[in-house]
């Protein structure tokens, strides 16, 4: 298909969105107002289903699933942040779009993106984890946000390796970019090899268990080391080769067109505590800025189009 043929197609599934979206939300509701929920550290995972973390999770708690207020991360972002003042909280994160949140939003946000790993196009969960640690020492009276990049494609574990050693699925995205910078391909977009059969649902659906049970250590790691109560969720699910009719077609990722159960339903496991923080509220100290074209290149190695990102 020609770039022309699929951005006009990409436009009407977007239009089409525009009215699936509320009628999804009469039949299932809106979803969950994380804000006002009781935690002093949420900790969010990107693009994590609730049936697969309810399989996989380890981590003692008590967990129930809950509707995101997005599909996909931009979405989560609008529905939950903007709008409010949130100064007695700070934003960790490792998502790229968190350039897009206003100095006014939060305390401030602390940005793993200066951690982001050329090599395997991603943020790391140790990263994030450390940043986490590190901001709760120097916030001690905040709410804390903790965004993780996984099981967000790039995916971490022995199945990505063995696929990687046969095919690059690096830079994948830079092809189907609209902006002035690098749209030379060099990578093959992994949903594409799993359509073609390059990559076999089993492997691609290993392949984000793996990367999920990595990041779910991290975070047991990281609960140990804050006080207070603490919640994980999800800022939305993934589509892994799910048919919505019986006759298909297989549907990935998180089309920012689709509203569905395995896009919106989310994990929130609680995690008590007898320690709870004392939070205060003051005005923001700003974050410092990353360059938009890098972060425009880290939307795109992690499967986004930069023109997109208002949607």
């Amino acid at each position: 298909m020609n770039v022309r043929n699929r951005d006009i197609l990409e436009n009407i599934a977007h239009s089409i969105g525009k009215y699936q979206k509320p009628l999804w939300e009469v039949i299932r509701g809106s979803g969950v107002d994380i804000i006002n929920r009781d935690w002093d550290n949420l900790i969010i995972l990107d693009a994590c289903r609730f049936d697969y973390f309810q399989e996989q999770n380890q981590i003692s708690g008590e967990l129930s699933s809950v509707l995101s207020q997005g599909g996909h991360s931009w979405e989560f972002m609008k529905e939950n942040f903007i709008g409010r003042k949130l100064h007695d909280t700070v934003y960790i994160t490792a998502n790229p779009y968190s350039i897009k949140l206003s100095e006014s939003l939060f305390y401030t946000i602390e940005s793993a993106l200066g951690r982001w790993d050329d090599k395997h196009e991603t943020v790391f969960p140790a990263e994030v984890l450390e940043l986490a640690v590190d901001s709760h020492e120097r916030y001690p009276n905040k709410r804390l946000v903790i965004h993780f990049m996984q099981p967000h494609e790039p995916w971490i574990g022995p199945t990505m390796d063995r696929i990687s050693e046969r095919m690059n699925l690096t830079g994948y995205d830079k092809a189907h970019a609209k902006s002035d910078f690098d749209t030379n391909i060099d990578g093959n977009n992994p949903w594409e090899e799993v359509k073609k059969g390059n990559i076999s649902l089993g492997e691609m659906r290993q392949a984000y268990t793996e990367s999920l049970n990595h990041v779910l250590q991290h975070v047991e790691s990281l609960i140990n080391k804050l006080d207070g109560k603490s919640v994980v969720t999800s800022d939305h699910g993934e589509l892994l080769g799910d048919m919505l009719t019986p006759l298909g077609p297989r549907l990935y990722g998180h089309p920012h067109f689709i509203y569905t159960k395995n896009l919106r339903e989310v994990p929130w496991l609680e995690i008590g505590s007898n320690n709870r923080r004392n939070v205060i509220s003051e005005d923001p100290i700003g974050f410092e800025h990353v360059d938009q074209n890098v972060i425009n290149d880290r939307l795109q190695a992690l499967g986004y189009k930069s023109d997109r990102s208002d949607n």
